[in-house]
């Protein structure tokens, strides 16, 4: 039997890279799936890729507006059933030194990184914590780990995310509720290509002194970060909670 067969999973950012991965993953292992994306047509093609592997459902909204995020758990109820998974995986990345940042740059990263966490799970968790079941997977980042030139804004709202983790884990331990996040480091996605035409440098340059950095001598494929998600969200994770899982081919581990 799939190991997530008929479970209800929500999926942020599910539009592309690993959010695209992670659904289609769990469509593989069974699960009814709906993605949310701010992205419309993004939204539309990743849903016609999306089912042929099985049961999704599109839901367009941002994750930092909460009549959005309160209608993404109710529409995803509504069409699918109970939620039982919930992944967190919306985010943005803007690099600037912390000068250059706008006050409405730095507020969108926090918006969409943490304060999005913030809503979507406030919307979902009383659902399980009716039922006494339930699991949320908070994509965080090796930049919740690491400084690096840069990344003082996006890093700030990717540590903050790893404590409202194990803050939720501890606030619902003895409702059932498993709450974990998951540390990709470099992973090869479209914002990693937008990021190499935003230098102005060919793909394949930028992506070999990118993976110059990395011990493992390359990048993540987002399928690879999508199975990682899937054992955090799985029993067979059944007694972790509060935990960060890094999958970041070693970068961390220096």
């Amino acid at each position: 039997m799939p190991r997530f067969g008929n479970q209800v999973v929500l999926v942020t950012g599910g539009s592309s890279g690993i959010g695209l991965a992670t659904a289609q993953a769990f469509l593989t292992e069974g699960a009814k799936v709906a993605i949310s994306a701010r992205n419309l047509p993004r939204l539309r093609a990743a849903t016609r890729s999306l089912r042929t592997f099985g049961d999704v459902r599109p839901i367009r909204g941002d994750v930092s507006n909460a009549a959005d995020a309160r209608r993404f758990a109710r529409e995803t109820e509504r069409m699918l059933g109970p939620i039982d998974v919930l992944v967190n995986n919306a985010g943005i990345w803007i690099e600037k030194d912390l000068e250059a940042f706008t006050e409405t740059e730095y507020d969108r990263v926090m918006d969409i990184n943490l304060k999005g966490v913030f809503l979507c799970s406030k919307y979902v968790l009383p659902g399980m914590v009716k039922r006494r079941r339930g699991v949320i997977v908070n994509v965080s980042s090796e930049s919740g780990f690491l400084a690096a030139p840069g990344s003082a804004v996006y890093s700030a709202s990717k540590a903050g995310l790893l404590l409202m983790t194990r803050c939720m884990a501890l606030e619902h331990a003895r409702d059932g509720i498993r709450v974990n996040a998951i540390c990709p480091g470099e992973v090869r996605t479209p914002m990693m290509e937008a990021d190499a035409r935003r230098l102005g440098v060919r793909f394949n340059d930028y992506y070999r002194r990118l993976s110059a950095r990395i011990p493992m001598g390359r990048a993540a494929d987002p399928d690879e970060i999508a199975r990682s998600i899937l054992f955090l969200a799985s029993d067979e994770s059944s007694f972790m909670t509060g935990a960060a899982l890094s999958v970041d081919g070693g970068s961390t581990a220096r």
